[in-house]
This record gives C-alpha cells, structure tokens and sequence, in this order.
C-alpha cells in the first residue's frame, strides 16, 4: 500500500511542477528546458506543429489543448 501512495504522491508532484511551467511560460517568462538548458517556446494552434510548449531539441514536448476562438 505505501508503494502506491508514494507512486501517487511523485505523480502529483511532477504534475505540479509541470503545471507551474506550463504558467510561466504562457505568462511570458523565460524558462529553460531542464535537460538541455534551451528556451521553452510556444506553439499556438493553427501553426504546423501540435499545439504546446517546447524546447528546439524536443526533449520538453508538452502537449496543449488549445481552442481558438472565433470573433
């Protein structure tokens, strides 16, 4: 049993911390991909890429779902 509670507790965590990049990125701040130290990009919806954040070696691929919305 403690196995699957600490199994659930480093997933909520890793979810947390990519949740909070996920918010500094959009937000506009510079982040760095962890693995490789190159900048985070967007990709918005409608460009050939899926829709997400990035790193230009593809270590970092978050994927978004995204809606665009029609004025």
């Amino acid at each position: 049993m403690t196995e699957f509670k600490q199994f659930n507790q480093r997933h909520a965590k890793a979810y947390q911390q990519q949740r909070n990049l996920i918010k500094q990125v959009l937000a506009g701040k510079s982040c760095c991909c962890e693995h490789c130290q190159q900048p985070l990009f967007v990709v918005l919806p409608g460009q050939p890429q899926a829709a997400g954040i990035y790193c230009a070696k593809g270590c970092t691929a978050i994927e978004l779902e995204m809606a665009t919305s029609s004025s």
